[in-house]
């Protein structure tokens, strides 16, 4: 009876871990559509030479449905006025991650220990040609 109890208490172990594993792929693919709206994100950046509120606006709304978060929680800053050809855009994206520990409660981290950034801070160079 005493090797069925602890043989169960085990498994109960384990299964975070697995669950844990599975939670850092979801977690992963998210960051990965993430990471593909920020670069379509700077594509139009460059062309527009500067970050637009519309483009911003445009972005927050991708990431928030994919990381399933408030939309009020994600920060894009940068360059905001108009650069020309071959100057640098200057773009920052911040964006909350939550619940990176799955059975937190279970091990004993508290929820802010499970909880974090993710920053993109990056460079890019204009393609806007002034022809005013």
């Amino acid at each position: 009876m005493k090797n069925l109890i602890t043989s169960i208490a085990c498994v109960v172990i384990l299964l975070v871990f697995v669950l844990q594993f599975a939670s850092n792929q979801i977690t992963h693919n998210h960051l990965t559509t993430v990471d593909k709206s920020v670069n379509a994100f700077k594509e139009v950046a460059k062309q527009e030479g500067y970050i637009s509120d519309e483009n911003s606006s445009e972005l927050k709304d991708e990431i928030a449905r994919t990381l399933c978060c408030n939309r009020d929680k994600i920060s894009i800053s940068g360059t905001d006025i108009k650069v020309i050809r071959g100057k640098k855009i200057h773009y920052i994206v911040e964006m909350p991650l939550e619940n990176i520990i799955i059975g937190a409660e279970f091990l004993n981290i508290s929820k802010d220990e499970s909880e974090g950034k993710y920053i993109i801070d990056n460079y890019t160079t204009s393609e806007y040609l002034d022809r005013s």
